[in-house]
């Protein structure tokens, strides 16, 4: 019994050594610097978007491992699209900032935008878009997921 004790001891400190380097080993640092001002940016940018209006949407799913041809529209309060606005895409895993790249967006005869966006990995991504219209700006974030393989 006590050699049992003793093996189940030495098992569980060794899970807890090994947690604790994975752990340290993948952190990148701080999740967000300065998380109040980050807080008070988000409210804002919140309260504009209401006051513009403004709402987006993502086409060409399912998205996959590869090059995507991602398509964006952006429409007004009164659902009309917005084609006269610059808008930027980032893409970013939620785990790391290791990923995170930018595209810039090509204006389209529909009214939308276009970008051809590369996703190395597959799994969980964040499209961050930066509208930007005369003195306007409003950032939106949507959640994608990308099934393996190439298109």
């Amino acid at each position: 019994m006590r050699t049992t004790i003793i093996i189940v001891c030495i098992l569980a400190f060794t899970a807890t050594i090994g947690t604790i380097i994975v752990g340290t080993s993948s952190f990148e640092g701080i999740v967000v610097e300065k998380p109040y001002e980050a807080g008070l940016a988000w409210d804002a940018m919140n309260k504009r978007k209401a006051q513009l209006g403004w709402t987006v949407s993502l086409g060409k799913a399912p998205f996959r491992t590869g090059r995507n041809e991602l398509q964006v529209a952006v429409f007004d309060r009164n659902n009309t699209l917005l084609a006269d606005a610059d808008v930027i895409v980032t893409l970013s895993r939620p785990s790391t900032r290791a990923y995170d790249k930018q595209y810039r967006t090509v204006r389209q005869t529909d009214g939308s935008y276009q970008a051809a966006v590369d996703i190395p990995l597959y799994g969980n991504w964040d499209v961050h878009i930066d509208v930007v219209r005369n003195k306007d700006r409003a950032g939106f974030k949507i959640a994608i997921f990308a099934d393996k393989g190439s298109r």
